[in-house]
């Protein structure tokens, strides 16, 4: 199999499982890769380049490491992907300044809670000039990126096994789409009904209430990569998936959201 810097770790694994311990001795922050759960969640997200930048290492090393396996380099498509994070320097002389107001999620995400709310009543009562100081044991990509569409500089450090993830406002909250080109609609129930009724036969329908976390996510998107074209997922889930919602809108999934009752959303997705 031909690979570059863009291809995702899940491809990888896929093609060949051995990659999972060839990946994890290049550096101790790649062994969370042969935890289940969260090889499951960071896998189909995380592109070779992206792993390289988060374990502070380079592509060519993961070339090298994976050409032992058997993986072809494609050396005509050798494009490192642009930084997610990028160093602000207002950021970084607040860190060095110690105004930070520090969250430790951790635990939440261990007992299978989502601490997305948290985070976000963290960042609406940060005070002024400050930044917020994100905990965790892995870079939390889907937060990021949702939080620089709002304005967000964002900075990852790790020390051992602990993520640091820093915020400071920076921007006013860009706009997330255009107004002829919209990827999320809040709905009612009938009119969700009304949506599927389009797909009739072509629709899948399954209920992640009961998941832990992460696990609707990733029951989610592991879904779609297979879902054929012209046909729906239908999901019942027990809230609006907020970490979910810019996975799709990235990967221009159409997105119909009903929220009934608590612990009672109906979500469509489509091309």
């Amino acid at each position: 199999m031909k690979i570059n810097s863009q291809t995702k770790i899940s491809v990888l694994i896929k093609h060949n499982p051995a990659a999972i311990d060839t990946i994890a001795a290049i550096n101790p922050h790649f062994k969370k890769l042969k935890n289940p759960i969260l090889r499951r969640v960071l896998a189909p997200r995380v592109s070779i380049a992206d792993a390289a930048r988060i374990g502070k290492s380079t592509v060519e090393v993961f070339f090298d490491a994976l050409a032992k396996i058997g993986f072809e380099i494609d050396t005509q498509t050798f494009a490192t992907a642009t930084p997610l994070v990028e160093n602000n320097p207002l950021l970084v002389a607040i860190i060095e300044v110690g105004k930070i107001k520090s969250i430790d999620v951790r635990s939440s995400l261990q007992n299978g809670n989502d601490p997305f709310k948290f985070i976000m009543g963290s960042i609406e009562t940060l005070p002024e000039g400050f930044a917020l100081e994100v905990l965790n044991t892995f870079e939390p990509t889907p937060l990021i990126k949702i939080l620089i569409k709002k304005g967000y500089a964002s900075l990852v450090l790790t020390e051992g096994d602990v993520v640091k993830t820093y915020f400071l406002k920076v921007n006013d909250e860009k706009e997330k789409v255009s107004n002829s080109k919209k990827w999320i609609f809040q709905v009612s129930l009938n009119e969700l009904e009304t949506e599927k009724i389009r797909f009739q036969k072509n629709c899948k329908e399954i209920d992640v209430r009961y998941l832990e976390m992460p696990l609707p996510m990733v029951t989610v998107l592991n879904e779609l990569e297979d879902l054929p074209e012209g046909h729906a997922l239908f999901v019942h889930h027990k809230k609006t998936p907020q970490y979910l919602l810019p996975e799709l809108e990235e990967r221009k999934f159409k997105t119909w959201i009903a929220e009934i009752a608590e612990g009672n959303v109906k979500i469509l997705i489509h091309r």
